[in-house]
């Protein structure tokens, strides 16, 4: 079963570009694997609350496989100093869309229907 990763990052201004960095090597190394389907890093506009800097929210083929990928390959972003992950997996639960969304609803990746109770 398919898994959504969702991390949170503090990362300190002053070191956000070693971060991109070893998040763009990290993402490569999981890409290969076949296990990460995609990734999507979104960087806080410092509108509201701005603790966490970095979100990154992936799909994964499960959770068994993101496990197993950062056994084999921990993370190097989480060497930088002051970097701070808070990866879980979570799974879809509700999905609202606004009247005319681009959203395809016939691919089958994205149900507008809620998942869970």
């Amino acid at each position: 079963m398919e898994a959504t990763l969702i991390n949170v990052f503090i990362v300190p201004p002053e070191r956000e570009e070693e971060f991109l960095a070893n998040w763009d090597r990290t993402s490569a190394v999981f890409r290969k694997t076949g296990a990460l389907l995609e990734a999507h890093l979104h960087r806080n506009t410092d509108v509201g609350d701005s603790t966490f800097r970095y979100i990154n929210i992936a799909r994964w083929t499960s959770a068994e496989a993101w496990r197993k990928a950062h056994e084999e390959y921990p993370p190097t972003e989480y060497q930088v100093p002051g970097v701070k992950g808070h990866p879980s997996i979570f799974e879809a639960c509700r999905h609202i869309y606004t009247e005319g969304s681009p959203v395809p609803f016939d691919t089958g990746h994205w149900i507008a229907t809620p998942a869970c109770g």
